[in-house]
């Protein structure tokens, strides 16, 4: 769901904060009472199945949780909420609050490798050629990207795997966008990151997904994901005819069906 992926973090913060060293109250209050009301918003609307508030709900929870790590760089709380949240800012957002936070927070060890996964983001991030990359297929025999990129007017690129509710509720909307489009207007590249590739194998079969498939198993290091600096699923990468990625995001759907169906 557009702009409230935080909800999926919050209680994964909430244990983080409840086993660190005593913090501040100042942020982690804000932030929980920010969360209280919003996400009791959020499921007011999703249970009277209202798409428009819920979207509208999720970009004002974005755009105050930003708000709240902007105004708090000092906090000692920080560091917590930035490990839980950062991946879901824009680049704008994350360029902002590189440039404010304190040493301290910028040279932990948890916060560098982000950091460096987000350099890798922006290197894989709208406008930038795509990278080549290449994995197990369910029949065992290898596929690179490359074999694909410029056959179809766009290949997307979803990093998922079964264990992931987010997406796994996103695969029926991709295959009804790829089940509606005409032969070479779009290839689907999914590449999964379970350990368990009986499961991976059985939902391709069980859900019909007919596009190409790729498999990393449970160790993402020096793989798809680390060469695309994705940190966190679902990742959707939508590449052009040309090479040339033309939109990322965390799995909205809808922005993809408007780019291929134009």
């Amino acid at each position: 769901m557009k702009g409230f992926k935080a909800l999926f973090f919050v209680a994964a913060m909430v244990v983080l904060s409840a086993c660190s060293k005593p913090q501040p109250q100042g942020l982690r209050e804000q932030f929980m009472e920010m969360d209280s009301v919003l996400s009791a918003e959020f499921y007011a609307a999703r249970a009277a199945e209202d798409q428009a508030a819920m979207d509208s709900i999720g970009a004002l929870y974005d755009q105050r949780l930003f708000d709240l790590v902007i105004r708090n760089a000092n906090d000692e709380w920080e560091d917590s909420l930035l490990l839980m949240s950062f991946r879901q800012f824009t680049t704008e957002q994350k360029d902002s609050i590189l440039s404010v936070l304190p040493p301290a927070v910028l040279q932990g060890e948890i916060m560098q490798a982000l950091i460096r996964k987000y350099e890798t983001e922006k290197a894989t991030s709208e406008g930038q050629p795509y990278i080549d990359i290449q994995g197990p297929q369910p029949d065992g025999t290898e596929l690179k990207l490359s074999e694909l990129v410029g056959k179809t007017d766009y290949v997307l690129l979803d990093f998922w795997a079964t264990w992931c509710g987010p997406c796994c509720r996103l695969l029926p909307n991709l295959k009804r966008l790829y089940d509606s489009l005409p032969e070479g207007r779009l290839e689907v590249l999914g590449i999964d990151c379970d350990e368990d590739k009986e499961a991976w194998k059985n939902k391709i079969q069980a859900d019909q997904l007919g596009w190409r498939h790729i498999t990393t198993g449970s160790n993402k290091e020096n793989t798809a994901f680390e060469a695309y600096g994705v940190d966190g699923i679902p990742t959707t990468i939508l590449i052009d005819r040309e090479g040339k990625i033309v939109h990322r995001s965390h799995g909205e759907e809808g922005e993809i069906a408007k780019i291929v169906k134009h």
